[in-house]
């Protein structure tokens, strides 16, 4: 194996400002294909990537602020499952779209230009990318909380009794 040169954080900063920057660029060019080429389902993909790619950005910028960490009653923990929700909703809507876009471009022998459906299954792609990509980093940091059990379902937030010495 090879071993990297950088930190753990050093790795998460790079990659929030790689989801930063594509946040940046998804937005702007749903800017453009809603504004000056009226195309708006493609400006509508365009804009649901830079959402998916901000919210790794955040979730980032939560591991990095230590806020990601092992307390049951963090509404980040309790946030978690709801973005992996999200996440396995956005890569079967994304798979579909993309698959849509490129049976349809093909069927109708469609040429590459920017009304084609080739540029939404580009979109749809991008979008499965973010999104499982959120999939992935969600489940990393809810094992994060399970080391030991890998039967256990990873999201399940347990409730945390208080001691003898709270009670009092």
């Amino acid at each position: 194996m090879v071993e990297c040169c950088c930190t753990k954080e050093t790795r998460i900063k790079i990659v929030m400002g790689y989801s930063a920057v594509s946040t940046l660029l998804h937005l702007s060019a749903a800017v453009v294909f809603g504004v000056k080429y009226q195309l708006y389902t493609i400006a509508m993909w365009a804009a649901i990537g830079g959402l998916y790619s901000l919210s790794v950005a955040s979730l980032h910028g939560l591991a990095i602020r230590n806020q990601v960490r092992p307390n049951p009653n963090s509404m980040v923990i309790q946030l978690l499952p709801a973005i992996l929700l999200a996440a396995i909703l956005g890569m079967i809507f994304s798979l579909g779209v993309t698959v849509y876009g490129l049976a349809k471009a093909i069927s109708g022998k469609e040429d590459l230009d920017l009304s084609s459906h080739y540029i939404l299954s580009v979109w749809g792609f991008l979008c499965l990318k973010w999104t499982f990509y959120l999939f992935q980093q969600t489940r990393h940091y809810s094992r994060s909380f399970h080391p030991d059990s890998e039967d256990a379902a990873p999201f399940v937030i347990q409730e945390v009794l208080p001691t003898e010495e709270e009670v009092s």
